[in-house]
């Protein structure tokens, strides 16, 4: 039968239970018609597939898999065939482990470098996120499995993720955060792809068919499915309006009930639930019949260790590096607990771990070590640092493992300040009084302010490399391999640098008004504000530039040159084209933005002739106005550089583009814009690039379904809620705290401590849609009632039992009269108890 045959023979009930998810990470089968149940499962640095009969809600027992570097080493990496190689290794695992849909890569602009989730995106360039998740995504595809790219759209802190409001101006949606996932898409053909679980101006990304139907399908021409992150889901029925057809994790009665009553009474046009139905079969048939095989996990480890070398990043040299072969003095807890992954959903159990003590171990290398200060805490530990310096009185040089520790960043709560634990910072300035040649070497998933930046001779930047970063921390410090990663994001000075950083994931409305100065875009207006910039990186060798030539062809510009490696050891350099836009716009726009960029292996004294290519299309802005690009007449600029602040090469370029068209702001509002890194930008300004649809930061007199429950803590009921969770949290990390030192432990200890942010940054709603039926509606909705003191209205419905229709998987009709059955069992359904109007009434 076709997927349209079967859709014929599917009752309402089938549908309902279809588009939506079962026990956690897998779509409802309908036995009867041998609809199959498929898998879906996290993530994008290596697939977590939960242990069979584990508690749904558990991070913690998943079966061994790869943990690959995260996705912002491979953004450093600047190397999209890593990333495809990536996604091919991925995508057999998955086909090792039965599962046919893997939920990522994430690819959301890292806005802000607070973000907790920062470390599992790409990039603050949308051409750099987009081209690389573009081709992880085909590597998994190719492999059969579906890739899910994910947060869409505007996902870019944690505080207030499950309900805030992105509010941004439609052209830097576009240009920036939108572009990302198109480039993406346009690349890897995906399946699948996960909405975001906040507003954006105003709209549920659940709800939101802008996003989901006329840009995504209607523009782009995306016809795959498109699922919710796991409890995203508000109103279902403006879900499957919006264009929503997978409500995941599923198991919630409420939503099914709601799509079984809105045919009925007509508020869902049953085409609607087909169109959502279809897309769910076309997704089954296409992953069904994947063979089971079995994964070369030794080679996948090679693959991550490859990865993790070419994605480090050298960030200073004053001959340090690489190390000779003396005897080493080491401190710093890092060396031998490695941080190597995230936090949250992308946790992965790995197949073996090799921390940088384990690697220098097999290796025979000779060295004197000590702790110097506790990972689990950012307290100084006197007695561990005055037992550092006392041991590194015999060494000129120290070598210090640093850098953000388990409770610094995580999926599910923004940092609170851009800083290194203090224990670390004491321990680097305290060996800097002494006048010591310090090696520092970071791990950590984003920018770090470095106040001793001036005092440290060599700093090499791990990021969080996988589990075999200690293999490629050992190869890159004595020389074995050459450093080749670039940033893929701008490290300014301090916190205080980053535009609008003040009111960052304060409040659930966050407003966007760096417009599209994002990253080095804003920067280039600021350049004292740099650290090291967008695209920066060192080598252990040299190389030059020559022969720059740009030709036209048609509507192509080719950039040509050649690369000379002039010093003592082969390596590989990123090539960045860069575009300067043109200046007679009466446009905003960036002063420059990357075009192309390319990755080369030279070896020592040769040479290598590099291409770079980008479309005159790619040099239009979108005009919100009409709604369409519009590529402007003038002169823009190609440069050629080393990173965004090291442009060796620049020659003019004319664009012939369309006839003038006026741009979309008042003259005031560009003149603002221009102005942004030295005026900033007020309130009025930004209200007229949203078209004057500001919305207010609420504040609620009463607790909602919508309410984080960290805000529960105004209430004396509701503190009584948050310490019933409390309770449950602490008890789970008390079992944390009495295994043996290890990596269950160290998993087990990272999750709890995620699931306890999780907790807090949740609402009733959220916790219900995210809890696989573990929680009702109606204890939700108990939830509010009594943290608004409604106690009566609370307790009776956590006494009241949902009373939903079996499943098709658990009671599969008979072939005779199966139709007539099913409707027997909806009338039945309408005839249960319900609480009334008011019951529900959550204010």
């Amino acid at each position: 039968m076709t997927i349209q045959d079967v859709l014929k023979e599917l009752t309402l009930e089938e549908k309902a239970a279809l588009v939506e998810g079962f026990r956690f990470w897998y779509t409802n089968a309908i036995p009867r018609l041998n609809i199959p149940s498929i898998c879906l499962t996290d993530g994008p640095h290596g697939v977590r597939k939960k242990v069979e009969g584990s508690d749904s809600l558990s991070l913690d027992r998943s079966y061994p898999a790869t943990s690959f570097p995260t996705a912002v080493n491979v953004a450093n990496s600047w190397d999209e065939s890593l990333a495809y190689r990536m996604g091919q290794a991925i995508a057999e695992e998955c086909l090792h482990y039965g599962v046919h849909v893997l939920l990522g890569p994430g690819l959301n602009i890292k806005r802000n470098p607070l973000c907790g989730r920062n470390f599992e995106y790409y990039s603050e360039d949308p051409l750099l996120a987009g081209v690389l998740a573009g081709h992880f995504i085909k590597g998994v595809e190719e492999k059969g499995i579906a890739a899910t790219p994910k947060h869409f759209a505007l996902n870019n802190s944690e505080n207030y993720r499950l309900m805030g409001n992105s509010v941004a101006d439609e052209r830097a949606m576009r240009e920036i955060y939108l572009k990302a996932f198109e480039i993406a898409i346009s690349i890897g053909k995906p399946r699948a792809i996960m909405c975001a679980y906040n507003q954006v101006n105003g709209v549920f990304c659940s709800e939101n068919r802008y996003l989901m139907t006329d840009i995504l399908r209607n523009e782009w021409g995306f016809d795959g499915l498109v699922m919710t992150d796991w409890g995203a889901t508000h109103d279902r029925l403006k879900g499957l309006e919006a264009g929503i057809d997978l409500d995941m994790p599923g198991g919630i009665w409420h939503n099914r009930k709601q799509i079984i009553e809105g045919v009925r009474n007509g508020s869902l046009d049953i085409k609607i639930l087909d169109q959502a139905v279809l897309r769910v079969l076309k997704l089954i048939e296409g992953v069904k019949d994947l063979p089971r095989e079995e994964a070369d996990f030794d080679a996948h480890h090679n693959l991550a260790l490859e990865i993790a070398l070419d994605s480090a990043v050298l960030l200073k040299n004053e001959g340090l590096l690489p190390l000779r072969g003396e005897r080493l003095f080491i401190v710093g807890e890092l060396f031998e607990r490695m941080r190597y992954q995230g936090a949250g959903s992308s946790v992965i159990h790995p197949t073996k771990l090799v921390s940088p003590k384990k690697a220098f171990d097999d290796h025979g290398v000779s060295y004197d070590y000590v702790k110097g200060y506790s990972v689990d805490t950012d307290a100084v530990d006197s007695d561990l640092l005055e037992e550092a310096l006392q041991r590194a009185s015999a060494y000129e040089t120290v070598v210090i493992f640093a850098g953000l520790t388990e409770s610094y960043e995580s999926e599910g709560f923004d940092r609170s300040h851009m800083r290194l634990p203090e224990n670390q910072v004491t321990l680097i300035e305290r060996f800097i009084e002494q006048g010591k040649a310090i090696v520092l070497v970071l791990f950590g998933g984003s920018p770090v302010e470095l106040p001793f930046v001036d005092g440290v001779k060599s700093i090499l930047h791990m990021y969080l490399p996988g589990q075999a970063g200690g293999e490629a921390a050992r190869r890159l410090l004595f020389g074995e391999h050459n450093p080749s990663g670039r940033l893929s994001e701008t490290w300014m000075k301090s916190y205080e640098e980053v535009p609008f950083g003040s009111a960052f994931s304060k409040t659930p409305v966050e407003y966007y008004k760096e417009n599209v100065y994002v990253g080095y875009r804003y920067y280039d207006l600021k350049p004292e504000a740099i650290l090291f910039p967008f695209g920066y990186g060192l080598s252990y060798t040299q190389f030059e530039y020559d022969r720059f030539q740009v030709k036209r062809k048609q509507d192509e510009v080719i950039v040509t040159l050649e690369v000379t490696n002039v010093g003592p050891m082969d390596g590989q350099e990123v090539i960045q084209l860069y575009v300067y836009n043109n200046d007679d716009s009466d446009v905003f726009k960036p002063v420059k933005e990357l075009k192309a960029f390319k990755k080369v292996f030279v070896p020592k004294g040769e040479t290598r002739t590099v291409e770079l290519s980008f479309s005159i299309r790619d040099l239009a802005y979108y005009h919100k106005k009409v709604k369409r690009w519009v590529l402007e007449n003038g002169i823009y600029k190609v440069g050629i550089g080393k990173n965004s602040r090291d442009i060796l090469y620049v020659t003019p370029v004319t664009v012939e583009g369309e006839p003038y068209i006026k741009g979309p702001y008042e003259q005031s509002v560009v003149n603002r814009y221009r102005a942004i890194a030295f005026e900033g930008i007020d309130e009025a300004t930004f209200i007229k690039t949203i078209d004057g649809r500001i919305p207010p930061i609420q504040r609620n007199r009463n607790i909602t379904m919508e309410t984080r429950l960290a805000e529960y803590e105004s209430r004396f009921f509701g503190r009584l809620i948050l310490k019933m969770f409390d309770y449950y949290v602490k008890r789970e990390m008390k079992k944390v705290q009495r295994l043996p030192e290890g990596p269950e432990r160290e998993t087990r200890y990272r999750n709890t401590r995620f699931l306890g942010h999780m907790i807090r940054n949740s609402s009733a709603r959220s916790l219900v849609m995210s809890s696989g039926g573990l929680f009702s509606y109606m204890f939700g909705e108990a939830l509010v009632h009594i943290a608004n003191g409604r106690l009566l209205k609370g307790f009776k419905n956590l006494l009241k039992r949902e009373k939903p229709l079996p499943l098709p998987c658990e009671r599969p009709l008979e072939s005779e009269g199966r139709k007539e059955r099913a409707e027997e069992a909806v009338n039945a359904m309408s005839q249960q108890d319900e609480p009334t109007s008011e019951e529900n009434q959550t204010d």
